[in-house]
């Protein structure tokens, strides 16, 4: 059975963030129901479709139902606290303030909804000076230090080749949301959980920022390692390619035989780790030579012979090809409407048997709820919620629990 089996997640969240967080927990099976402007999410429309499909939407939006209404409009207020009323989660990433004044703050709905679990995604966090402050992902690699940590040390700072914050803040959202549902079940209540995009970057760079907080050294790019590993920990240029070494208890002595230098491991200036690092350009250098010499799969072969962590930098284009992706559930098929079988990332803890739906993203307005508004008279009726048409589709109750959470939820 899909973990969340019968929980009902509102979500408000939009762009990349909040969207990809809802989307892990859709994989997880609870029921997503994607609340969206008249229009739509902008980024059904900001990002260029890839044959025609559009990959950013689809890989921050799968497997949600959705619901278009306009939230200016007192009728739509009305179907969303209907809504609200037999739901277990909301999620948004909209502006500080933004839902407080459309009536839809933490506050407002707890009194309607106890075991409500809210869940609110922002740029810098809820009680500092710049909580008010918006943000993307470039902003908050800026604002978290990990940019200043990532690129050559003679060159500029770089951000991260992927929206890392944006990934991150997603999993967080999803991590806390399914921690206040698990605290639900002994309380009998929800809660407000709030993350931050910066704050989930620091958090991931807890190592390197606890380095500073005890040392006050200031940090420093390792370029091609990482600057605070002193054993070799690095990628290299072989004859076709990249690859990584990873220098992990005794394995020097397997990298000199790997590479056709037994002598090196007896070598004076490379003997023990304070000596390597202490000749770490020379020793870079014999390295980089002799590994130019041969192809990456052979260099892999060897070092893993030796007992050497080692791996090729691989593309999208390598990963999509290898049988293990799929056999992971790394990359999984669905059904996109309007294309046919398509293949899309899948989650990896969900493709280990514990869950994770492989859906499509639903087009905007498609796929809504009919009881689930709360009026015996909306029943397979097509809706008009200030002025947006929502079509209304029947939800089976699967077990008994999920039956009584239509009646309303205990107080």
């Amino acid at each position: 059975m899909d973990l969340l089996q019968g929980i009902r997640v509102l979500d408000f969240t939009q762009h990349q963030a909040g969207p990809y967080g809802t989307a892990l927990l859709a994989d997880f099976g609870a029921d997503v129901i994607k609340i969206e402007r008249p229009g739509g999410d902008p980024a059904r429309s900001n990002h260029p479709d890839v044959n025609g499909v559009n990959a950013f939407f689809l890989a921050n939006n799968r497997g949600k139902r959705s619901l278009c209404v306009d939230l200016v409009k007192p009728a739509a207020i009305d179907v969303v606290r209907r809504l609200v009323s037999c739901s277990d989660v909301l999620a948004h990433n909209l502006k500080p303030g933004a839902m407080e004044r459309l009536g839809l703050g933490y506050e407002q709905l707890q009194r309607l909804n106890p075991r409500l679990v809210y869940a609110a995604v922002s740029t810098y966090g809820p009680r500092g000076t710049r909580r008010e402050d918006t943000g993307v992902d470039l902003i908050a690699q800026a604002e978290s230090g990990i940019m200043s940590v990532t690129g050559l040390p003679e060159g500029p700072a770089l951000p991260v080749g992927v929206a890392i914050a944006d990934a991150l803040g997603g999993i967080n959202l999803a991590f806390s949301v399914m921690s206040a549902l698990y605290g639900r079940e002994r309380t009998g209540r929800g809660q407000l959980v709030q993350v931050s995009l910066v704050g989930g970057l620091l958090g991931l760079q807890a190592w390197e920022m606890q380095h500073h907080l005890l040392s006050g050294a200031p940090a420093t790019r390792g370029g091609r390692s990482h600057p605070l590993i002193k054993t070799l920990w690095q990628s290299f240029t072989a004859a076709d390619g990249d690859l990584v070494i990873a220098e992990v208890k005794d394995s020097w002595t397997g990298i000199c035989r790997a590479i056709g230098r037994p002598e090196l491991a007896a070598d004076e200036r490379f003997r023990s780790v304070g000596r390597r690092l202490k000749h770490r350009t020379a020793l870079l250098e014999v390295l980089e030579a002799a590994l130019r010499t041969e192809t990456v799969a052979e260099w892999v072969r060897r070092l893993r012979a030796e007992g050497v962590l080692a791996a090729p930098v691989r593309g999208y284009q390598e990963i999509a090809g290898d049988a293990d992706s799929r056999a992971d559930g790394y990359i999984r098929s669905i059904d996109q409407p309007g294309r046919g079988e398509i293949e899309t990332p899948g989650h990896a803890a969900a493709g280990q048997g514990r869950g994770g739906n492989a859906r499509s993203a639903r087009p905007s307005g498609q796929g809504m709820v009919d009881r689930d508004a709360g009026r015996n008279d909306l029943q397979d009726q097509p809706v008009r919620a200030a002025g947006s048409l929502c079509r209304l589709q029947r939800v089976r109750a699967r077990d008994a629990r999920l039956r009584r959470r239509f009646t309303g939820h205990p107080p």
